[in-house]
């Protein structure tokens, strides 16, 4: 218990990022204290934490420190955002995307609990990241050890919930704020555990991480997915089972001191073992995900988006932040579509997802093949796999996730932190 208070006692913040990274774990800590708190208080903290996230960017702004085709895309990235943000503001309807209208209440849960502004504001921590005395990596760190140390105590909780919960479900209607998609539903039946979740970078900090550290991480990391094999998000699933697939190829390829017929062997062992669970419970635990598993929930919606967006200047410039295509299999207007390629053209449009792939294509290439250590090369992956998340998913979130993803573009592209060794690594930064 000294240690937790501790713990909690090392993350006073003193430097802009830490206020930052306050500004997100409180935000995420709501995803679970929501389902306990008044509602009132809970939109109360979101809008407080977005709200304050906002004016840290906007007071603490400093040059750009990416360079190349990294930077101009980032720099163009940035301007067109800046172009959708006043166009929400000056020109577009965004009151017509509300289900119901409570005033200015739901002014601020759209601009700072939805998951279509905010979330688009992260790759500007780009513009605040400290270039001379540099990220203080180690109060990231201890964030993601205080969400590990919560999300495992939680977990029993949000387990019995998940697997007790109404498996009653209806999809009605579509917007912000609904609760009839699937992704609130599981929320609602997990009591938003994957809110406190660490981010998934932690798992590949094998070489830097103490032992026993690394592995409470790598147990989140587990029960992550098996919750997302109960709840049969099969997108969730696989994306998870490539982070772990090519975390093993990182350090097999690339560590000389791992022995790579061990590895081999321990990677053998770990999927008879997984074979030989789902073979036994594909008709309890994994029932829903056998139910799913070939069902095809997609192509009547993409359908409707495609002839929804039948205008050049509606593929070129997206229709805002909070843009809306006619969904015919239910008769509305939505402004969501699972497919993250898609819905970020709803929103910007090509101009804003081909510099968003191209500042993560080119981030993977510089952290991964100009590298030469583990932790330039670990940030590469979740870069690569952010693009790879967007077929599933992969919606811009204001969660650490999404943090890291950018944290990473900047760590892949410093050439600062790309020459040094691993233990130069882990004697600077761990």
């Amino acid at each position: 218990m000294d240690r937790f208070v501790l713990l909690i006692k090392s993350l006073r913040p003193y430097r802009v990022e830490h206020w930052m990274m306050l500004s997100i774990l409180l935000y995420s800590l709501v995803g679970v204290l929501k389902y306990y708190l008044p509602a009132f208080l809970s939109n109360v903290i979101t809008s407080v934490c977005g709200f304050g996230f906002i004016v840290l960017i906007i007071m603490n702004i400093r040059r750009c420190s990416l360079t190349g085709w990294t930077r101009a895309l980032y720099l163009f990235l940035v301007f067109w955002s800046l172009c959708l943000t006043l166009r929400m503001f000056l020109i577009d309807d965004v009151r017509g995307t509300f289900s119901e209208y409570n005033g200015i209440t739901t002014w601020l849960l759209a601009y700072f609990s939805s998951s279509y502004f905010l979330p688009n504001l992260m790759p500007l921590i780009l513009l605040v990241i400290p270039t001379q005395e540099g990220f203080d990596f180690r109060y990231l760190w201890r964030v993601m050890w205080l969400m590990v140390i919560l999300y495992l105590c939680y977990y029993p909780f949000a387990f019995w919930s998940m697997t007790h919960y109404n498996w009653s479900f209806n999809v009605a209607g579509a917007g912000w704020g609904e609760a009839g998609t699937y992704g609130d539903f599981i929320s609602n039946s997990t009591k938003g555990i994957a809110a406190i979740a660490p981010a998934v970078i932690m798992i590949y900090f094998k070489k830097y991480l103490p032992v026993r550290t690394w592995k409470w991480f790598m147990a989140a990391f587990v029960g992550s997915i098996l919750i997302q094999a109960f709840m049969a998000r099969r997108g969730g699933l696989a994306t998870s089972i490539l982070y772990l697939v090519l975390m093993w190829g990182m350090y097999s390829f690339n560590d000389r001191h791992v022995s790579k017929v061990k590895m081999i062997l321990m990677a053998l062992a770990v999927v008879g073992v997984c074979l030989v669970l789902f073979s036994n419970m594909a008709d309890s635990f994994f029932s829903t995900l056998m139910e799913r598993g070939t069902a095809d929930s997609r192509s009547g919606v993409e359908e409707g988006f495609y002839k929804d967006m039948d205008s050049a200047s509606d593929w070129i410039f997206g229709r805002g932040w909070f843009g809306q295509y006619f969904e015919p299999a239910y008769g509305i207007f939505r402004s969501s579509i699972e497919t993250g390629y898609l819905a970020l053209i709803l929103r910007g449009g090509l101009l804003y997802l081909i510099p968003y792939v191209g500042i993560l294509g080119l981030s993977f290439y510089n952290g991964y093949f100009k590298s030469r250590n583990l932790f330039c090369k670990s940030f590469a992956i979740i870069c690569l796999m952010q693009i790879i998340c967007l077929y599933p998913y992969g919606w811009p979130a204001f969660n650490f996730l999404h943090f890291v993803i950018w944290l990473g573009v900047w760590i892949c592209n410093s050439k600062v932190l790309r020459i040094m060794s691993d233990s130069q690594i882990k004697r600077m930064l761990f």
